[in-house]
């Protein structure tokens, strides 16, 4: 399910020996540029930017405003490229609970293409246990964090895949652009915003996570007297560094983004340990992801502690949202097998007979070898009742399902 496969990224990070921070304001960036642009991705609600890693290795990485660090999930590369390790670290994940051992690398040269080369400390994951690979259907290294983006303006032009690098003491805001106030946290930006959830409305504090291919989270257990909406479904909110992350996804009736009203967003609702809230202190109360800012030109001041936006689609438009209950996962080498990772109860999937497991061959009229997972995507989205049929593998053996898409929020 599209709503259920989205990938929560927010890596907390913390050192063990030495701290992992440096002096320096971003502006290197530039290389003494009062702006610079950088190409982007925009693919399955994720931002992809080419880096030269080690000034050398072409990778593709998420730029992600929700992570406070540069991160890379292929050890490897820092192994070919020889580059040594300075620290070992602990980090955890988007469920605030597991935590794993990493390493740093310091002053690592790294560049987006477009930019100068800098030198940058980049935590590296000895293993990808993040497997995100298999969720977007295409490569991924590592994450751009905010350490990477810290001392500049950021602008992210999602309609035409452009990334604006400013000087914050060259930019000005742009005409039509509204401006709000934000909180800078570890590198990361968080916007307050009026939440109503059934009858009852809270001003939450929520993270702008460019890495996160969600519309809305809401830590459930952070709000006082809070009530699940009528109709929720259980489900996988996607992949943390501890396995996948459970909870139930739903519908916000009301989300304000100052002057910028939503309605009915698809939510997922996330609880966090209560161990964790009790020894450390959680300022986020929920996540605002790229299926919301998308519908926005969104610049973001480090500096100031600014936000500007600027719609540029109808916001009143439908959230798109997966209406078979599957949960589909690439594979292989190329990343371009396709298999059911998981079937949701009492969805039209799970009704057809569809199992984990089941290779894809066939949906619709098209083999799947025209078909890539964000194709695959948008079919399970259409319109209520439209018939989808498939053609699966299962124990070497070919089987022919169909069914109806529904809405899984209704009555």
């Amino acid at each position: 399910m599209t709503s259920i496969r989205n990938i929560i990224f927010c890596i907390l990070v913390w050192a063990i020996h030495g701290s992992i921070s440096a002096q320096y304001s971003g502006l290197d960036l530039l290389g003494g540029k009062d702006k610079t642009e950088v190409g982007f991705e925009y693919v399955n609600g994720f931002t992809i930017v080419k880096v030269i890693y080690g000034g050398i290795l072409y990778m593709d990485f998420l730029l992600d405003t929700g992570a406070s660090h540069n991160i890379l999930f292929k050890k490897n590369a820092n192994d070919l490229l020889g580059i040594s390790y300075s620290d070992t670290i602990i980090i955890g994940g988007a469920d605030l609970d597991v935590e794993m051992k990493a390493l740093v690398s310091r002053n690592v040269p790294i560049m987006l293409e477009g930019t100068s080369i800098i030198q940058r400390d980049i935590i590296v994951l000895e293993e990808d246990y993040l497997d995100l690979e298999k969720m977007l259907g295409r490569r991924i290294d590592g994450i751009i964090g905010g350490d990477f983006l810290k001392g500049l303006v950021v602008e992210f032009d999602y309609k035409h895949g452009k990334l604006t690098i400013h000087n914050p003491d060259k930019f000005k805001p742009k005409r039509k652009f509204s401006s709000h106030d934000i909180d800078l946290i570890n590198y990361k930006p968080y916007l307050k915003c009026v939440t109503q959830i059934e009858d009852k409305i809270d001003t939450l504090n929520y993270l702008l996570d460019t890495g996160a291919s969600l519309a809305l989270l809401i830590h459930s257990n952070k709000i006082e007297g809070f009530r699940m909406p009528d109709n929720v479904i259980i489900g996988n909110l996607g992949k943390g560094l501890g396995g996948d992350l459970s909870g139930f996804i739903g519908m916000t009736k009301h989300l304000d983004l100052d002057q910028y009203k939503f309605n009915n967003v698809i939510s997922s609702f996330q609880e966090i340990d209560s161990l964790i809230l009790a020894k450390r202190e959680v300022v986020r109360d929920g996540i605002i992801g790229n299926i919301i800012l998308s519908r926005f030109h969104v610049i973001i001041d480090y500096v100031h502690e600014k936000l500007y936006l600027k719609p540029i689609t109808k916001l009143s438009k439908e959230f798109a949202f997966d209406k078979s209950g599957l949960l589909i996962y690439a594979l292989g080498s190329e990343l371009d097998q396709y298999y059911v990772k998981t079937v949701y109860p009492n969805t039209p999937a799970e009704k057809a007979g569809i199992k984990p497991g089941d290779k894809i061959l066939k949906i619709g009229f098209w083999p799947i070898i025209f078909c890539n997972l964000q194709t695959i995507t948008r079919t399970l989205q259409k319109k209520e009742g439209k018939t989808i049929k498939m053609k699966l593998l299962r124990n070497g053996k070919e089987i022919k399902v169909k069914f109806k898409l529904k809405n899984l929020f209704k009555d």
